[in-house]
């Protein structure tokens, strides 16, 4: 297999958007090979993320995929002494709003205010920079 680099885990996840995947299914399938998970599943896991959650009223889809992939990487899944919360929280939302100003969907878009801050590709890229960056880095 041929090595992966960012721009190609970035090109996977902007095709999967291409092929109507939302946001956060698109950029979560660019790390499909990093986690431990059928794609079904995380297709399924990730599908009411998109679009800030369904109304543009919520965090950004690509970025909620964050909060996933570091749950399926970090989470020690201890059901009786759920202990990993911690670390799986602070994933990476600071960055993407560091970068962008804004976590919110609707306000990325500029629905309000008619000025875009980051178009959807835009915001996939970022993610999946972050993401590579913060949960899988030189691995």
């Amino acid at each position: 297999m041929s090595e992966i680099t960012k721009e190609s885990r970035a090109e996977r996840a902007i095709a999967c958007h291409n092929k109507a995947y939302n946001c956060a299914q698109s950029v979560a399938f660019a790390f499909l090979d990093k986690v431990d998970i059928d794609p079904e599943t995380l297709f399924k896991v990730t599908e009411g993320l998109g679009l800030g959650m369904g109304g543009m009223e919520g965090t950004c889809g690509a970025i909620s995929a964050a909060a996933v992939l570091a749950g399926l990487k970090i989470s020690t899944a201890d059901l009786e002494k759920p202990n990993s919360k911690g670390t799986s929280y602070k994933a990476s939302k600071a960055a993407f709003k560091e970068k962008n100003s804004t976590i919110v969907c609707r306000e990325l878009k500029g629905v309000d205010t008619g000025k875009v801050l980051r178009a959807c590709p835009d915001c996939i890229r970022d993610a999946v920079a972050i993401i590579e960056e913060n949960l899988f880095p030189e691995e």
